[in-house]
């Protein structure tokens, strides 16, 4: 096991922002995990888990512990069908690479989660969705290793999945570390139209003129060409808004949207539309939730309350020139990029009394 020393984490986290890790081990099997605990345990060193990055927000003054970056690898096939096919996956992979995978096996399930940034370990923790699908419909279970060295299997009932949260991100496995990810995935169900930008989309797409065959790998080929052009979609869609991660866009040093859409009960849902008519706005977009709750867009909220793509804060950071969930770091600091993003929360919340609440994890 390599312990590094005052490793900088700027570079290991989407918004390049952060000081430096007192200590650093890489994680590339639960044996590691293990000895890494036993090694803070013994020299009483603090740790925190880190995968790709792209949702985690470390201070300028850095981690006076251990940072665990965890790179356990591995997609294996734990059992097919004919309906369907279930893969165990290591914490360490990148999603995106996964995702690719599985579209490429002409599999549904995940094709709309595409483009996300991120490791698959951190996928069950804040429940990641996009266009019309969540990871929990997938989610078989979740391997972790808890606080006292035990390796535990956890039921997607158990992991308490709600909108971009779960168990381990704010319930009683917030301290579990999570080692592998088993999911289920569909060769038989569509892909995925349920989002209106989506379908839209979609719908005025000319798929060319391929004729239907009884051949079964004819079949094959054509289910996974559809499935990978809507793969191509929503990536598309996603680098419109600067959500699919490239160096050269200096929009995307940001953690995509650095905000969740508020859920709201009806009687808040109509006291907030009769403020919106009070302000002459147009109809805002409104989801239905389970339990008669109600999803506002944090987008909407964010523009509506004078708030514009491309604004510039002090310190060196901005909105995001192609989506205002975006902030983004330019060359600024941490300590920067959350005094922007409470301006824009306070901001919204004399617009319309709605509470906006930060997606990204701060740390420590």
């Amino acid at each position: 096991m390599l312990v590094q020393n005052n490793v900088p984490l700027a570079p290991l986290t989407s918004f390049r922002l952060g000081g430096e890790a007192k200590f650093l081990i890489a994680i590339k099997t639960i044996e590691d995990l293990k000895n890494a605990i036993q090694f803070c345990q013994t020299e009483s060193h603090p740790f925190l888990i880190l995968g790709g990055g792209s949702n985690t927000i470390f201070r300028d003054t850095g981690f006076d512990g251990v940072v665990f970056l965890i790179q356990i690898p591995g997609i294996k096939c734990i059992n097919a069908n004919e309906n369907e096919v279930i893969y165990e996956v290591g914490a360490g992979v990148t999603w995106d690479q996964f995702v690719e995978y599985t579209v490429k096996q002409g599999l549904t399930g995940i094709e709309c989660l595409s483009g996300i940034p991120g490791s698959v370990g951190a996928s069950p923790i804040q429940n990641i969705g996009a266009y019309g699908q969540e990871v929990k419909d997938s989610i078989i279970s979740v391997q972790c290793l808890d606080d006292q060295g035990n390796l535990n299997t956890i039921s997607n009932q158990e992991c308490n999945f709600t909108y971009r949260n779960s168990e381990f991100k704010s319930g009683k496995l917030k301290q579990s570390i999570v080692t592998s990810v088993t999911f289920r995935l569909s060769k038989i169900l569509e892909p995925c139209l349920e989002y209106p930008e989506v379908k839209k989309i979609w719908n005025s797409i000319t798929m060319g003129n391929r004729q239907s065959q009884t051949n079964a790998q004819t079949q094959f080929e054509d289910r996974t060409f559809q499935i990978n052009s809507l793969r191509e979609l929503i990536i598309g869609l996603r680098k419109k808004k600067s959500m699919v991660l490239d160096e050269n866009d200096p929009n995307t040093r940001s953690a995509g949207s650095f905000f969740t859409n508020p859920i709201i009960s009806k009687q808040e849902t109509d006291t907030f539309l009769s403020l919106t008519q009070k302000l002459n706005l147009p109809n805002p977009p409104i989801f239905d939730e389970k339990n008669g709750m109600k999803k506002l867009s944090a987008a909407w909220l964010i523009e509506h309350s004078g708030i514009k793509k491309g604004d510039i804060y002090p310190g060196g950071v901005g909105i995001s020139t192609n989506h205002c969930l975006g902030l983004m770091n330019i060359k600024g600091t941490t300590s920067a990029l959350l005094a922007m993003a409470e301006s824009i929360q306070k901001r919204v919340y004399e617009t319309f009394s709605i509470e906006l609440e930060i997606e990204p994890v701060i740390r420590p």
